[in-house]
């Protein structure tokens, strides 16, 4: 099944943003790195390259949960936009699909610079703040290439 971004907008709004008013996260941030490593290894579970599924994205999921405690810590917008992004980038770079390989996906700095948009705007609705960030993801992972060995061609993630 290919990856699809409205899926993660869901979890995101369910297990990770802000549901109070004032637009804070009622979390610490190692609780709220590990919701949204949740989020984000449960949707690029379902990534496949060339019709062959994602072996490695839940066993990586402490990985990626451990990169963005730092990065949540931060407080600030634009450090954890871009955190969020790299941390993302170091996840899926090596992931296993068969004997694919991931490189690390190439629109990195622009799907920080989404993330970022989408987090600094607390007066936007919760459900368009997941929807630019999942769109955000969901562009970053398209923009990876996973590498089989011959006789196989490299195929992008979908």
């Amino acid at each position: 099944m290919p990856l699809v971004p409205a899926a993660l907008s869901q979890s995101l709004q369910s297990q990770w943003l802000p549901r109070d008013e004032n637009g804070d996260f009622k979390d610490d941030a190692a609780a709220s790195a590990q919701a949204l490593a949740g989020a984000i290894a449960d949707w690029f579970g379902m990534a496949m390259a060339a019709g062959i599924p994602c072996a490695t994205a839940a066993a990586r999921k402490g990985q990626l949960q451990a990169q963005l405690v730092p990065v949540l810590q931060s407080g600030a917008a634009a450090g954890a936009g871009q955190g969020i992004a790299l941390a993302f980038m170091a996840y899926v770079a090596g992931q296993s699909f068969g004997p694919g390989v991931a490189a690390p996906p190439v629109t990195t700095p622009a799907a920080g610079a989404a993330i970022t948009a989408a987090l600094s705007d607390t007066g936007a609705a919760q459900s368009s703040r997941a929807d630019q960030i999942a769109a955000a993801l969901h562009a970053q992972a398209l923009s990876a290439i996973v590498t089989f060995p011959p006789p196989m061609p490299p195929a992008p993630v979908t």
